[in-house]
């Protein structure tokens, strides 16, 4: 009984040999699943908001030059001061208004701390990049990731340089057009200088929470790893049962049926080619040797 035991206990630490090996692989699959689904989706989020991000910044840069290049010349020639058709900021700001209403997931924004419309006064990362601009004068762009109004946004940001051109509007109060007093007042956005960082502007396309996404996808394709791996689980174990442990045992059952004298019983494996077999027939010509030897003895006077 205990030689028994024994036997079943060693049938069930191999079968458990396999069901650790499988369980290991699982648990290294996934952590290795796990941080490569994160960077890859990390990437795939910005690699589609830098696509988004350069498109709009070059519609922002279309729209300046064209009110630059095709409509002040006529309006000024014109001698008719229209602010969104003079000013590519003006411009840029009625656009960006309308666009919100059809994308507002999208941010466009010429922001100052000395701002004419107080709707384009800079808050939270719009200062700091102009603090950064006006600090570095050598710098044309910068890339960032940053928060407006509790939306993460690639932004996309240059400074505002004024020009003597600005100055007819942003110079001395008194000499502003009449349009832009009575739309405006005459507190805030004057007193320019030439060459000098008055505001800085910002584009910005929201970045999906990386997080959320990657939890999403994580328990996708997690629960398809443990789907497999339980398929493969079961799979195993029916082809360890089938192939390896029911084999053995009955190797085991004869074997011990001929220790205690009973050397009738045959070891019959049929339909393999392999270790398994070698093993079941080496034991059965043992066992028939050891027959045939019996019989010799048996045989003597």
């Amino acid at each position: 009984m205990e030689k028994q035991s024994t036997g079943q206990g060693a049938r069930r630490s191999l079968a458990k040999r396999f069901n650790l090996s499988l369980i290991i692989m699982y648990i290294v699959t996934v952590l290795v699943t796990a941080p490569t689904i994160y960077f890859v989706t990390q990437k795939q989020v910005y690699d589609l908001a830098e696509k988004d991000l350069v498109l709009l910044v070059d519609v922002v840069k279309s729209i300046q030059d064209f009110v630059a290049t095709d409509l002040r010349p006529h309006f000024m020639k014109e001698q008719i001061l229209y602010s969104p058709a003079f000013s590519g900021i003006v411009a840029t700001s009625r656009i960006a208004k309308y666009l919100k209403e059809k994308q507002p997931q999208y941010y466009i924004n010429n922001a100052s701390d000395n701002p004419l419309n107080p709707q384009n006064q800079v808050r939270g990362i719009e200062q700091n990049l102009l603090e950064t601009f006006r600090g570095d004068r050598n710098l044309e762009t910068l890339n960032t990731v940053g928060t407006i109004d509790g939306q993460t946004y690639l932004v996309s940001s240059a400074p505002k340089i004024s020009t003597k051109g600005c100055l007819r509007c942003h110079g001395k109060p008194e000499a502003a057009p009449d349009d832009v007093k009575v739309a405006y007042g005459t507190t805030s956005c004057y007193g320019y200088r030439p060459d000098e960082v008055v505001g800085v502007s910002v584009v910005g396309v929201p970045l999906d929470d990386v997080q959320t996404l990657t939890l999403s996808r994580s328990l996708m394709i997690l629960g398809g790893i443990t789907a497999l791996f339980t398929i493969l689980f079961i799979v195993v174990n029916l082809l360890v049962r089938r192939l390896i442990l029911e084999p053995i045992v009955d190797i085991t059952t004869v074997a011990k049926a001929v220790s205690h004298g009973d050397i009738s019983r045959e070891v019959i494996v049929r339909h393999r080619n392999d270790e398994i077999s070698d093993l079941a027939n080496a034991f059965e010509l043992m066992r028939r040797s050891l027959v045939t030897a019996m019989k010799r003895i048996k045989r003597k006077p």
